[in-house]
């Protein structure tokens, strides 16, 4: 009895998604804003990476000329509860996972997505 509980234990682990340190970060993550928002969706992947959409927006009140949009899409290691991502000039993401959320920085060039477009803040996650 011992060992079918033994092997249960085995394939579940087997079966189990890829986690960061003991969680699994998949899921769509939201920052709210009074003039702007953001969005980031996260896949984990095999060998312990994340695939990382997002859109993010600023100018959302202004009906005439509407919003200045910046978009991401890269795969980066997971390492620490953290991921990071260098665009070809300068541009780094750092994006912090917490327990039902993240928190994500930002370094080196001022405008990459456009005039005031950022994705740095605090996110919650959402139910998906």
């Amino acid at each position: 009895m011992r060992s079918l509980g033994l092997c249960f234990a085995l394939v579940l682990i087997a079966a189990a998604p890829l986690l960061a340190r003991g969680r699994d970060v998949s899921g769509h993550y939201e920052r709210p804003g009074e003039n702007d928002e953001a969005s980031l969706d996260i896949k984990m992947l095999p060998g312990n990476r994340v695939k990382v959409t997002g859109i993010a927006l600023w100018n959302t009140k202004n009906e005439k000329y509407g919003p200045n949009i910046g978009e991401l899409d890269f795969e980066a290691d997971l390492k620490a509860d953290a991921a990071s991502w260098t665009d070809t000039d300068g541009y780094m993401i750092v994006i912090h996972f917490t327990r039902k959320a993240l928190d994500v920085t930002e370094h080196g060039v001022a405008g990459h997505f456009g005039m005031n477009v950022t994705f740095a803040g605090h996110y919650a996650r959402t139910a998906d």
